[in-house]
């Protein structure tokens, strides 16, 4: 069963994920996956041609994410782009045993659904949201609101989710969270 991890920037996935690990269940970050994509030359040529980022034949990621997290049409283009070589490796990770996958999967949207046995939806509330990323990657509120204007709204990811976590109290509540979706899942 692969089951995607996915919520708004800031909203404690990696958190979950890192749980998740902890009580011993399979887990990977799309992320690392997608890093390792941009360093395919069929990946950066297509970047090229699509979005002109390409700066000494490697992506210049900060003027990516500035081109696509101002339009939703150039964000669905890009995971249009990539999805199918990140679902690859996923499959890959997915095959080499049998059993549960937990991928969290930062920019998730419609077209993944698909591909995933289930959702976990990870919320929190816009401010700690806000406040979690400045404190973590020391990035400005614009920047950080622009990320969120470009991801699905919390109604919308709710909406493709057959699990949500709240993520606005400490750390036992979260493990309590995770614990009631695992022992739902064995059922």
């Amino acid at each position: 069963m692969k089951i995607a991890v996915i919520g708004g920037i800031g909203s404690g996935k990696s958190k979950v994920i890192s749980i998740l690990s902890q009580f011993g269940e399979r887990v990977c970050d799309c992320d690392e996956i997608y890093k390792q994509v941009c360093e395919m030359p069929e990946y950066i040529r297509s970047i090229d041609e699509n979005f002109h980022t390409v700066k000494d034949g490697a992506i210049d990621k900060k003027a990516l994410a500035a081109t696509v997290f101002s339009d939703r049409e150039k964000l669905s283009l890009l995971n249009s782009l990539a999805h199918p070589y990140v679902f690859k490796e996923l499959e890959r990770i997915y095959r080499q045993e049998d059993g549960v996958l937990f991928a969290e999967v930062s920019a998730f949207d419609n077209s993944m659904k698909e591909y995933f046995d289930t959702v976990i939806f990870v919320r929190s509330e816009k401010s700690t949201r806000i406040e979690r990323v400045k404190n973590r990657d020391g990035k400005k509120e614009d920047y950080i609101l622009s990320v969120m204007a470009g991801q699905l709204s919390d109604e919308e990811m709710e909406r493709l989710s057959a699990f949500v976590i709240v993520n606005d109290g400490d750390e036992q509540a979260l493990e309590s969270q995770i614990e009631w979706i695992l022992q739902w899942l064995q059922k």
